[in-house]
């Protein structure tokens, strides 16, 4: 795409490649690192390779275009600048492209946060008429999202928003990815932070991404969703299905701090504590131990009968009937909604539109969209303009 771009600039135009692993644990051509890794080295690259440029010729403007892993770098890094959280200030940016964006917000538009909007925004400090004389814009909706981690997903771009397209095409795994599935995003962030270059680095990697994942759920889901101090008034009350919270957790940057954990804890062995304690003042009366040693001096094996069935007879006052069959219902119900929000895993129609996925992905170059041309086309054709637009402003020079 950079090369039928570069002839049309007429020299009103330059490209640099961003160095970056492009790696997913070996599972693919690229290089062994992990994808979570790669995507982390190659945000660092592009930011310090903008900032460079910037100080080099701070009259440039920039053009970023990622695809598939690098536009989800892209896209880390516009959110960034966007929100206003970068060296690089937003009125250096001329256009972003991402295609294949596995940050993508579920239903999204062509320009993520504006919808309906078929044109870009044009680069700051230029009069746009060259943006504005392009054809519209336009792609088939894709009502997925982006399979990246859920802290990824991009709803808007801030102060960027206009100058950002997402280019999606449906049924491409990357970004449209069914959003009644959180459980995918548990495997491709357990995937995303193994090394699979071989078996058992591939075993090792990903028993350690589970067991940290556990253990992430777990604090999150005593902390958040079980409340009560004793086994009599324990309840299960989900704020969110046991996917998403496992989804959230297998993302290698969701930590646990030391405080969540020991409240987490205390919180276990209060309930244990008290169930101890209601337990022993249940069945170490007074009365019971009289009865206990009376029987065990005489018969030391009734006596052990005898304390079995004073302990089972106990039980109820831990545990009522009632709050059995309240939990039951509750964990029922928990289940019935993990269920619910991983439906589309269950529809027929959900594998019928992914049975292609992988020429989905790779068909930015040659399927035409809505409007009659590629994607790759159509982003020449604006960033062409938007370099005319910027020759304008510096009175036909080039930025």
């Amino acid at each position: 795409m950079m090369r039928p771009l570069m002839v049309r600039a007429g020299g009103k135009a330059d490209r640099l490649y961003v160095a970056y692993p492009a790696g997913f644990g070996g599972a693919t051509a690229g290089s062994a690192e992990p994808y979570s890794a790669s995507v982390s080295t190659g945000l660092q690259n592009l930011r310090d390779m903008a900032s460079e440029q910037l100080r080099r010729c701070p009259g440039s403007y920039l053009a970023i275009v990622g695809f598939s892993q690098g536009s989800h770098i892209a896209s880390m890094f516009a959110q960034e600048i966007g929100r206003g959280g970068s060296a690089v200030s937003a009125d250096r940016i001329a256009a972003v492209a991402l295609f294949a964006d596995p940050t993508r917000n579920p239903d999204s538009s062509l320009f993520p946060g504006a919808p309906g909007k078929s044109a870009p925004d044009p680069a700051p400090g230029t009069s746009g008429n060259a943006v504005q004389a392009l054809a519209p814009l336009s792609q088939p909706e894709a009502s997925g999202g982006g399979i990246g981690p859920q802290r990824d997903i991009a709803s808007n771009f801030g102060s960027l928003t206009g100058r950002v397209a997402s280019w999606c095409a449906t049924g491409d795994l990357a970004c449209d990815a069914p959003s009644g599935a959180p459980i995918l995003r548990v495997v491709t962030n357990l995937v995303g932070q193994s090394d699979l270059s071989d078996p058992l680095k591939a075993l090792q990697s990903v028993s350690e991404a589970l067991a940290f994942t556990a253990f992430k759920t777990s604090v999150t889901v005593v902390n958040e969703d079980v409340s009560g101090t004793s086994l009599a008034s324990l309840s299960l009350n989900p704020q969110k299905s046991l996917s998403e919270r496992v989804a959230e957790a297998s993302d290698p940057r969701t930590t646990v701090d030391a405080d969540a954990g020991v409240q987490a804890l205390f919180k276990v062995a209060t309930i244990g504590l008290n169930a101890v304690t209601t337990l022993a003042q249940t069945l170490l009366t007074p009365s019971n131990i009289a009865e206990l040693v009376s029987v065990g001096l005489a018969n030391p094996g009734a006596a052990i009968a005898l304390f079995g069935q004073k302990l089972a007879a106990a039980i109820p006052e831990v545990i009522p009937p009632a709050t059995t069959s309240r939990l039951v219902q509750q964990a029922f119900d928990a289940i019935e909604q993990n269920v619910t929000d991983n439906q589309e895993l269950l529809d027929l129609a959900t594998w019928t539109k992914f049975s292609d996925t992988i020429a989905r992905h790779v068909s930015y170059q040659t399927a035409p969209t809505s409007s009659g041309t590629t994607a790759t086309a159509a982003t020449v054709d604006w960033l062409t303009a938007v370099a005319d637009d910027i020759a304008a402003a510096n009175g036909g020079g080039a930025r």
